[in-house]
């Protein structure tokens, strides 16, 4: 009988390269041409580009898009590597999960060693705080959750009045409608963020 006592804990890879060395390495190690990743990703080149010199932060939305124009989970793409499934249950420890950042907000991403979720956990520390912090609203394939940890933060939508959420609040939407979340309070703020997704084919 397995021994159903120790839960797997492996260790969680918090990437030393920024989400630009990344991307460039990851194409290039997949053999595509900045013309093909975009073509897979639906990015333009000139896009993708500027994303690889570090010119352009990407939303969540494009890293999901490149994750799957180069056949990874999105989970690889924040690690920054190609890696096997673990099974189906892991232990992130406090403060061990997989960070990157964007101009916006930094991610923690909790149990990234199960790869191919239905939902991708994360928390979030939002350092933009105003919708000029954005080129435009992000929309995607999906749905959320968020819910504040600490702070208070802003959710803008694309057809609802901009909403409050306190620390202990939370609200759930459909992402396909244009949505961008700033911190309002004095400091940066911090939340739980689930997304939904439609998952995608991968290569091995």
């Amino acid at each position: 009988m397995a021994d159903l006592s120790a839960s797997p804990e492996l260790p969680q890879v918090s990437p030393t390269e920024p989400l630009s060395t990344i991307v460039r390495r990851l194409r290039r190690e997949a053999g595509l041409t900045l013309s093909e990743l975009g073509k897979r990703s639906d990015i333009s080149s000139s896009a993708l580009s500027k994303i690889e010199n570090g010119q352009m932060s990407p939303t969540y939305d494009t890293m999901q898009r490149l994750a799957d124009g180069l056949g990874i989970d999105i989970t690889d793409l924040f690690a920054g590597q190609r890696r096997q499934s673990t099974g189906r249950l892991t232990v992130t420890r406090h403060g061990q999960g997989v960070r990157q950042s964007i101009a916006q907000y930094d991610y923690e991403m909790l149990c990234a060693d199960v790869r191919r979720k239905q939902f991708v956990p994360m928390l979030a520390t939002i350092k933009a705080n105003d919708l000029k912090d954005f080129p435009n609203l992000v929309s995607h394939e999906g749905e959320e959750f968020i819910f504040v940890l600490d702070g208070r933060i802003t959710l803008n939508t694309e057809h609802y009045s901009p909403m409050v959420l306190e620390a202990g609040d939370s609200c759930y939407f459909d992402s396909t409608m244009g949505h961008a979340v700033v911190s309002t309070g004095d400091a940066a703020a911090t939340i739980l963020w689930v997304c939904s997704r439609i998952v995608a084919p991968l290569s091995e």
